[in-house]
């Protein structure tokens, strides 16, 4: 069976254990339980309302939490366990390791943030063509963040024992609070990726990104410089652990 195929089944069973499915489930419901509130009392967010609200509830706080969940665990859990010795014993190219890792972490990310944005969208703003416009480019956007931060979250549990920690002082404090502040920071941010892709798909609507309709590009560059430096430092780790 192909190498890929294989490492990314291990993958999947890993990280769909009950408890954590649950956890996250939970937590990709919360922006549809949110739409509904909003459609229950008959109102609808239109424009840089819906806009706002799906960038500061979905990309700020929902989309990088279940991407740092799965992203740490996908590698890092069995680096710590020492169950990753089975892998990297095998004479397996390291990039493949990592890309299957990435993909399964990633995908699992945007099964439930892209589904949770799309009926989000639609409960709050009603069906119409310019909400239905808004709600798809932040659809596409968190699809391709979800892989952006799976990768980064990733790398981060490979470089060291406290991937879970760090990854979650970039999404609060860096990415919520200095990356806005300092100047040129922004390019550092995959949340500024997120809303400069959205921005660019949607016709209106989206608060405006720091870094603009380059938000494509940077997040390009971050996943694969991401992947490289992955594979880079889980070949360090294996030379280590045969020492």
């Amino acid at each position: 069976m192909n190498t890929f195929v294989v490492l990314a089944s291990v993958t999947l069973r890993a990280l769909l254990g009950r408890r954590r499915s649950i956890l996250m489930l939970i937590l990709a419901a919360m922006p549809i339980v949110l739409g509904l509130l909003v459609r229950v009392n008959e109102r609808e967010l239109r424009g840089e309302t819906l806009g706002a609200t799906l960038d500061g509830f979905v990309v700020r706080v929902v989309l990088p939490l279940i991407a740092l969940v799965f992203g740490t665990a996908a590698l890092g859990a069995e680096l710590d366990d020492g169950t990753a010795v089975h892998i990297l014993t095998k004479p397996i190219e390291r990039w493949r390791i990592i890309l299957a890792k990435v993909a399964v972490a990633g995908t699992l990310t945007a099964a439930l943030v892209v589904p949770s944005t799309i009926l989000a969208g639609v409960f709050m703003g009603g069906g119409e063509a310019a909400s239905l416009a808004t709600t798809f480019a932040f659809a596409l956007a968190t699809f391709l963040g979800s892989y952006v931060y799976a990768a980064i979250f990733l790398v981060l549990s490979v470089a060291t024992s406290r991937g879970l920690i760090i990854g979650l002082a970039y999404s609060l404090i860096w990415e919520g609070i200095l990356a806005g502040l300092l100047p040129g920071s922004q390019v550092f941010s995959v949340r500024e990726y997120i809303g400069g892709i959205a921005a660019a798909l949607a016709p209106a609507g989206v608060p405006e990104s720091l870094i603009g309709s380059s938000g494509l590009l940077y997040a390009a560059i971050a996943l694969l410089l991401a992947i490289t430096i992955g594979s880079v430092r889980l070949a360090t780790y294996e030379v280590r652990g045969t020492d």
